[in-house]
Formats: structure tokens, sequence, C-alpha cells
């Protein structure tokens, strides 16, 4: 090898070994110090990418079970203040049970009413005060189904839906198309805001009887049992039942294509339907169609109160018949002494009945969402959504009942029976929601743990592999410094040769 003053090769090449393996040995510091194999983006571009994402996910999931044991605390408040309203209700009914007796006169049921109006005003008063950082629960919270059945037609007691539940589900009307009696199909869908259209079409057929009479024939939901048709793409799912299930609904309606007076005595001139104290007289010689007895009905119930309706339906999309009479007696007892029209309950669904009619969604002032999960889809969310809890909501409604008489005491039975109903299914509701977060929190808590797994395999240092290149990268800088040293001396053998 020529020995050169101009350029020391051999000291150039023992630096740049150095310098690389200082850098290395500098490398192996950073990831001893910060306990991560990627610190920057040029450690591992697409690793840095994928971590980054996978720590912005812990980082929501995190949150989320913040959120849902926040929710567990909304609920458990609510729950607590329906607990109570539980106990008002099952006093509210003693109440009325004892002014119904007939040992007692007005006089004594005033001292009854005292107590029982101060409880009314107290169920308001829980449901006005009961709140959760400043939302109200009990008044309404979170999306919820419109009851009343002059807008939500679908709950008009006529129709076999006796329930509606959301999860999610968007505020707005939803409309079902029933249109055949025989395809065992039933379709939801709402026109969203921006002109689209979500619908879902759901078979029933599985869940249905056939039954014929004189060669035609409809499907329905047997007798004495339920079915719930689950729109799970909307949120929304509706319980529909049959015959003799809905025993807490005073709504009658005629299973006659025409009145029937073959049960009369032949010498009768007349029948008497009654309806509270109300009396509509049929003569078979005039009444002779179904509208004219929905006539008279309707004349003798006007100025009831509470107030009863009576309707000819002649779009039932029922095969076996076609019109009916539909009487909501609206807690009045209700007797055909002649059995023409062959009443039975009201509420019980056959294919083709729901063909129309509406639930109307309701944005109760926001809230009622809780996100449980990282990302805005809806799968990452849960819906709470809590009624009007108030005695003079129309869940409860209770507004107007009194036991200062018998007669009103008697009719107030039946009307906290129901709401004693509402109350313990809301709870029910409640509880089911809590479980749920409670599950969700523990799923969440899972899936933490192995997506922290899967990104420290991804970004944390390999310390056992680091300390074995760190020691190489610190003998090899020490040797390659040694070399420069050595190399650096070779021009002296040069200055040797000029002397």
């Amino acid at each position: 090898m020529p020995i050169r003053i101009g350029s020391n090769v051999a000291s150039i090449n023992a630096g740049r070994h150095l310098d690389k393996n200082s850098a290395d040995f500098a490398l192996r510091i950073e990831r001893l110090s910060s306990g991560l194999r990627i610190n920057r983006g040029a450690d591992d571009a697409a690793g840095l990418s994928v971590s980054e994402g996978m720590r912005a996910e812990l980082k929501g999931m995190k949150q989320a079970v913040s959120n849902a044991e926040q929710g567990v605390s909304l609920i458990q408040l609510a729950e607590g203040s329906l607990n109570e309203v539980s106990a008002m209700l099952g006093r509210l009914r003693e109440l009325a049970v004892q002014s119904a007796n007939s040992t007692l006169n007005d006089e004594n049921r005033g001292s009854l009413a005292a107590e029982f109006n101060q409880l009314i005003a107290e169920i308001d008063r829980i449901g006005n005060s009961t709140r959760y950082n400043g939302n109200n629960l009990l008044t309404g919270f979170g999306n919820l189904v419109e009851q009343d059945p002059a807008v939500s037609t679908a709950l008009n007691g006529f129709t076999g839906a006796t329930e509606v539940d959301i999860s999610g589900a968007m505020p707005g009307t939803y409309t079902f198309t029933d249109t055949s009696n025989t395809d065992n199909q039933i379709t939801l869908s709402i026109d969203l805001p921006d002109g689209t259209q979500l619908s879902q079409a759901i078979d029933v057929g599985p869940t249905l009887d056939r039954e014929v009479q004189g060669g035609t024939g409809r499907n329905l939901v047997a007798t004495g049992t339920t079915f719930v048709a689950n729109f799970d793409r909307l949120g929304v799912s509706v319980t529909l039942v049959g015959p003799d299930v809905d025993k807490g609904n005073t709504a009658q309606r005629s299973q006659t294509a025409a009145p029937d007076f073959s049960g009369l005595d032949p010498t009768a001139t007349e029948s008497n339907i009654i309806i509270g104290d109300r009396v509509a007289i049929i003569d078979p010689a005039v009444d002779t169609t179904l509208d004219a007895v929905a006539k008279k009905l309707q004349d003798a119930v006007v100025g009831l109160d509470p107030p009863v309706s009576v309707e000819l339906n002649t779009e039932t999309g029922d095969s076996f018949y076609p019109s009916e009479i539909q009487i909501n007696a609206n807690g009045h007892p209700l007797t055909d002494v002649g059995n023409i029209l062959n009443l039975s309950g009201g509420n019980s669904y056959s294919d083709g009945r729901l063909d129309g009619k509406k639930i109307f969604i309701d944005d109760a002032g926001g809230g009622g969402l809780f996100q449980v999960g990282p990302s805005g889809d809806p799968n990452d969310r849960i819906a709470l959504n809590i009624g009007d809890m108030r005695a003079t909501g129309n869940e409860l409604n209770l507004n107007g009942i009194s036991v200062a008489n018998q007669e009103s005491s008697r009719q107030a039975i039946a009307r906290i029976d129901t709401a004693i109903l509402v109350v313990s299914r809301q709870r029910g509701d409640l509880g089911a929601v809590q479980n749920r977060l409670q599950f969700t929190s523990s799923n969440l808590g899972n899936a933490i743990q192995n997506l922290q797994a899967a990104e420290a395999a991804i970004r944390d240092a390999d310390i056992a592999e680091e300390i074995s290149q760190f020691s190489r990268a610190q003998i090899l800088s020490q040797a390659a410094t040694a070399m420069v040293t050595q190399a650096n001396a070779l021009p002296q053998n040069a200055l040797q040769l000029l002397q």
C-alpha cells in the first residue's frame, strides 16, 4: 500500500466506521432509555402509522370505559327515584281500594283524597327534580316513542302492537307497509330530512298461525302468545300479540261481518249494548249493518267521562272481517247483551293490520346515547330511553283520577295498575341497560388489554436484544476509535522517510 500524506484513506475508512458505530450506539441508548423501538418515523414508518392508530383507539376505549361507568351512575339515579315512585303507586292503589269499599262515606273519603292528591303531586315533583348533571331524567330522556294513538297510530289499540322499543333509532315518523294478508311480510320505513329513505322488511311467517273459516284464511299471532318484530337496522322493535294477551286494554272489536241476532229470543224486538251507564238500543229489523250499529253506539256514548270512542273501520287488512266496529271503552264496563257483535279483545295482530300505521319517535330534548366505543359508528353507542314518569305525563296518565267517591275510586284502581306496570317495565329496561353497560365495560377492558399487547409488539423495544446490540455497538465504537488513532499515525512514517 503506497504511503500518502495528501489523503489518509485508512483514517477516512476508520472514521466512517466510527460514525456508523456511534450512530448505532446512540440508537441503542435512545431505545433503552425510552423503552421504545420506534421513537420517530425513520425508525419504522409503517409501524409508526399502525401504532399511532392503535394508541388513538386505546385512548378512545379507555374513555369509553369511563363513559359506561358514568352511564351506570345515571341509571342508578333514575332507577332509585323510580323505586320511590313504585312505592307511592302501591300506596295510591291501597288508598283507592280502601275508598272503593262501601263501609266508608264520602266524608271519610275526603281524608283519603288528601293523602292521595299529595302522593300524586310528589310523583310529579320527583319527576321534575330528578337530574343528572343538569339533565332531567324522568320527564323524558333520549328519543321517545309518542304514546298518543292519534300520532303513533300503530298504538291505537286495534293493530296488535302493544309496545315499541327503540335502541338508537332516529327521531321521525316511521310508516308500516303491510299490504297483503297472506305474504307474512312487514316493512318499516322512515324518510330522512335529506330525502333518502331507510327501510327494512322482515318475514313474520314462522311466528304466525294459519286460521281458515268459510274457505278464506288469515295469518295471525297465535292466541295467548307474543312475537317481537325486530327491525334491527332501524333500531326499532315492535311487540305483536295474539288474542287474549293484552287483557289490560279496554278496547274491543266486533268479530262479525254484520250484526248477528241469532242468539236473541225470536220474539225479541231489540238488543242492548251497554257502555258505562249508557244503553244503545239495537233494532234487528232496522240495524242490520255494522255501520248502523256503530252510529247507534256513537250517539249513546256522547258526553261520557272519560270519553269513549266508537269507530267503524273499513280497512282492517283482515281477510275474515274487512269491516269491524272498534270500541275503546276507556275503563267503562262494556256489555253486549245479545252478543250481536261477538266482541273480542281489540288488540291482536293478523297479517295486514299494520298497513299504513305510523310510529312517531320524538327527540325528547337530546341525550340518551352513551358513547361506549372509540369510533363514531352506531355500534359504538348504546341508547337509553326513559319515558315521562310524571303522574300527569302520557306514560302514567294519572291526571284526573280521584278517590273522592266510590265510582271514581274503582276506576282509579285500573289506571293505577297500568301505571305500576309502566313503571315496572321502565325499571326493568333501566336494569337491562345497566347490566349491558357493565358487560360493555368488561368487554372494553379485555379489548384494551389485547390491543395494548398488539401495540406493544409493534412499538416497544425488546430489551434483551437491545442490550446485546448496545454492547456490540459499544465495543465496535471503541475499536473504531482506536483504529482512527492508529490510522492518523500513518503519515508519521512519511516524515521519517523525509529525514
